[in-house]
């Protein structure tokens, strides 16, 4: 259910609450709440998730160093292993692929979606038509979840 929900929104990645949860709060930083769904087989209203991705794009060729005698898969291991929470702040790969998730995108979609959960719409199309344009650079021209939101409400 949630894969094909990805084609509804527009995005690479749904999270579902529950996973959401199990997330640090760094990661959990970094993800967007995009709406609160009820899915088949349920009454109870569930909020969903996304992180962001620029995914059509063209991004360096991975490869080892090269003075390394390492080969790419050893030196993918160890950075793995040397994962922390800068990570999220300091990979050129995550940066590049968050590059249209700006802080002021996120605050506006966030604002948007408030507004249409609360069921103040007029307010909603304003303001998810907005971050609409903010991601027109983007796989799909535009935001996705912002789309979905806007296409439900007409």
């Amino acid at each position: 259910r949630m894969e094909a929900a990805t084609r509804q929104f527009g995005v690479s990645i749904l999270l579902t609450r529950n996973f959401f949860k199990l997330l640090s709060e760094s990661a959990q930083a970094h993800c967007r709440k995009i709406d609160v769904v009820t899915v088949k087989g349920s009454n109870v209203p569930m909020p969903i998730y996304t992180y962001d991705t620029f995914q059509n794009q063209v991004f360096p060729q991975l490869r080892a160093p090269k003075y390394s005698n390492l080969d790419l898969q050893e030196v993918l291991t160890r950075q793995a292993d040397n994962y922390d929470l800068l990570t999220w702040m300091s990979d050129p790969d995550l940066l590049q692929l968050r590059c249209l998730a700006t802080p002021e995108f996120m605050k506006l979609f966030d604002k948007g979606l408030n507004n249409y959960l609360g069921g103040h719409w007029e307010e909603a199309r304003t303001i998810l038509e907005k971050a609409d344009q903010m991601m027109v650079s983007n796989d799909i021209g535009g935001d996705g979840p912002s789309r979905a939101i806007l296409k439900y409400m007409k």
